[in-house]
């Protein structure tokens, strides 16, 4: 394919060619008829580079801001040697190639890069380029998959949670259930079933033993909101919310609570995936002007009562935390906490950290009256 510099010269060489003709000098034809013919042989010695294998190696697909993530390539080609090869690297909505240096002894190569703050990293495809020596045309290809690595946001043990029984004397939440039954649903009766459970009358209208189900609802359940509207933070707010929300999830999950973590956009993740994935979902976060708190409030009512609601923000405004509010009559706990200078105030039923930077949230979080 010929290149821009491959263009311009036809082009000229086609100019060229014309005004030769009209004006009567051969010579000028012939040098415009020359140009086109250069650039074809170009194109013919650039022919598109040889099958490449390639197996990308790192060392973990999970790492912390700041990381250094070294990237071993072993690269195979049909031929007797490589062509030039560059890996696409992209990154915090940007995109670069990477140029490779030369393959050594038996087609390994590797480089380096820094995970500098909270993101995804996409690594591949490799891409091969031949092209002429005056650059007239050139041909790539790419080879081999695209490889992730997810840069999970920092974040730090909290002394306890707002909710569940506190059986520890540092306060953590053990999630050990204590008995405490709530009728929840009928089903069919299973062998094995407390007779004593049997709902006799629904069962004379069913035609079939039916049951009484009950749940367990001093096994609390914490779901945390995390605010990734584009209007309310931009990346560097989104990075220090992102913070604070692992801070609460991991703690919940390392506590052996049930936790729900949730984006304002949409995207959610339950605690039973593990730790890794609910770090995934944070560090995939972007700020999203599609999302709305109103909605992702309303999304939360479908959850059973008795669950603890943390919502998780940027500058939090009156407004939010109003809308926020409406769910104390399904979710007894509400804390909202908002990262940055604005302070909003407490709409009843809500507690609210008001924090400068993470450090500072972790802070008031232990001071918070449940750490005690």
């Amino acid at each position: 394919m010929p290149t821009a510099r491959g263009w311009a010269v036809a082009g000229c060489g086609a100019a060229l060619l014309v005004l030769g003709v009209l004006s009567g000098y051969r010579e000028l034809a012939v040098l415009g008829a020359a140009a086109p013919l250069v650039v074809a042989v170009a194109v013919l010695l650039a022919r598109p580079p040889g099958r490449v294998t390639v197996h990308r190696s790192l060392p973990a697909p999970r790492v912390a801001p700041g990381t250094a993530i070294p990237v071993e390539l072993a690269l195979g080609a049909d031929g007797r040697r490589l062509p030039r090869l560059a890996e696409r690297v992209a990154a915090l909505g940007e995109e670069q190639a990477l140029a490779l240096p030369a393959a050594g002894a038996g087609g390994g190569v590797g480089y380096r890069l820094t995970a500098e703050r909270r993101g995804v990293v996409e690594l591949g495809p490799l891409r091969a380029r031949r092209s002429d020596p005056f650059g007239l045309a050139a041909a790539d290809r790419r080879y081999g998959g695209v490889d992730r690595v997810w840069v999970h946001p920092r974040w730090t043990a909290l002394r306890s949670l707002p909710v569940g029984r506190v059986a520890d004397p540092d306060g953590v939440l053990d999630g050990a259930r204590s008995g405490n039954l709530t009728f929840h649903a009928l089903r069919d009766y299973v062998l094995g079933d407390d007779l004593r459970h049997v709902h006799w009358r629904s069962s004379a209208r069913q035609g079939k033993l039916v049951v009484r189900e009950y749940i367990d609802t001093s096994h609390a359940r914490l779901a945390v909101l995390v605010d990734d509207r584009a209007s309310a933070a931009d990346r560097d707010t989104l990075d220090a919310v992102a913070e604070a929300a692992a801070s609460v999830a991991v703690t919940a999950v390392r506590s052996g609570l049930r936790c729900d973590l949730r984006l304002v956009s949409g995207p959610s993740r339950d605690g039973a995936a593990g730790v890794p994935r609910l770090l995934d979902l944070l560090a995939e976060a972007e700020p999203s002007p599609d999302a709305d708190l109103a909605h992702a409030c309303r999304t939360l009512r479908t959850r059973r009562a008795g669950d603890t609601v943390v919502l998780v923000g940027g500058a939090l405004s009156d407004g939010d935390l109003r809308v926020f509010a409406e769910l104390r009559d399904c979710c007894p706990g509400l804390v909202a906490v908002t990262l940055g200078t604005t302070r909003a105030a407490a709409p009843p039923g809500v507690t609210v950290l008001a924090a400068a930077t993470p450090a500072d949230f972790v802070r008031q979080w232990n001071e918070a009256p449940w750490a005690r």
